[in-house]
């Protein structure tokens, strides 16, 4: 039967990190939006025949990983949000105080200088119409919010707004597309090695560090085995430890950008794996432990890998941090070593 995934585009990367009114102004993914494309990819690549994308570069960034192409269709792109279009909402609410407080009551509210609603949903159709036409029977559209909303609710939905890097797949029934299954749905596929490999190059961490989580990873996996833990979920995790690297307070960091793809279990242990009490045995206790028993990728002893990383503290509270850190390394060798373990 011919359908359609109509996908939104990943989280885009808001200068500043601060939220602003997105209409034509083109900005790239940001370091989320590029994980929810390549979920996207793991759960939709090979799902249709032909993929097609607004050409605003977060929704060909995030058609890149479903299959080859895209094809470019300006009719996809996003409502134009006139006067605000590319304003933060700091911004916005300065300038126009009134209509600002009257937008968070009536939500559709035209925005001044918009594009209308009717050229809008127009445009939009039409070239999902040329979509459906000219992929030979699926397509996978990536296009915006505003758009997607304005048709869903063409077709009897009502106005929903999807989360970025969300989809809902439109099947052709009696001549018209209608909603099939769950509107708005997020990837949740099962994290093989390659796909955890996958999220961290999308997340750009340089070669060496994709080597250190591999490296982790094996040591964590072998200890996990031999204590009786959950060896999947262990491995997994210190597969992306440090998947948010480059980024400040990157435990904390990736462990929200693992909770918002939809992977709880594996962000409590990425939060901790800088700081762990040592006070139990677990999988987060593992992954911290053998996180310090790799160097790079090198295998290493604890009084080595601390002996590197003091030469690192500048200050008193980065001496102190360090000093805690290796107190619960120790604390969980000892609890390893008493299930008759050896590191």
């Amino acid at each position: 039967m011919p359908s359609i995934y109509l996908i939104r585009h990943g989280k885009p990367d808001f200068p500043g990190g601060a939220r602003m009114c997105l209409g034509r102004t083109d900005l790239p993914l940001g370091a989320l939006g590029r994980l929810q494309a390549a979920m996207l990819g793991f759960e939709l690549r090979g799902a249709a025949e032909a993929v097609y994308s607004s050409p605003l570069s977060r929704a060909v960034q995030t058609a890149a990983p479903l299959g080859s192409g895209p094809e470019v269709l300006d009719g996809l792109t996003e409502q134009y949000a006139g006067e605000w279009d590319g304003l933060t909402f700091d911004e916005i609410r300065a300038r126009w105080p009134e209509l600002y407080a009257r937008h968070g009551i009536e939500k559709y509210l035209p925005m001044p200088g918009a594009e209308p609603d009717e050229s809008a949903l127009s445009r939009f159709s039409a070239a999902v119409a040329t979509a459906l036409a000219a992929s030979g029977g699926s397509a996978a559209v990536v296009a915006h919010s505003s758009v997607i909303r304005l048709y869903l609710n063409s077709l009897g939905a009502g106005m929903i707004k999807l989360p970025y890097g969300s989809y809902v797949r439109l099947e052709l029934e009696g001549g018209r597309l209608a909603v099939s299954g769950e509107i708005g749905v997020l990837p949740h596929p099962e994290l093989t090695d390659a796909r955890c490999i996958a999220l961290l190059e999308a997340a750009r961490l340089p070669e060496n560090t994709v080597r250190h989580c591999a490296a982790v990873a094996e040591k964590a996996t072998e200890l996990a085995d031999r204590l009786g833990l959950d060896t999947a979920l262990t491995r997994r995790a210190a597969l992306l430890h440090d998947i948010a690297r480059p980024e400040p307070k990157h435990p904390e960091t990736g462990a929200g950008w693992l909770r918002e793809l939809g992977y709880p279990e594996i962000a409590d242990i990425v939060r901790l794996h800088h700081d762990h009490t040592g006070d139990t045995l677990d999988e987060a206790a593992v992954v911290f432990i053998a996180d310090k028993l790799v160097q790079g990728d090198r295998a290493v002893t604890l009084d080595e890998r601390f002996a590197a990383s003091a030469q690192k503290c500048k200050t008193p509270e980065q001496l102190a941090h360090h000093q805690a850190r290796r107190l619960a390394s120790e604390k969980i060798v000892k609890l390893i070593e008493e299930r008759g373990v050896e590191i």
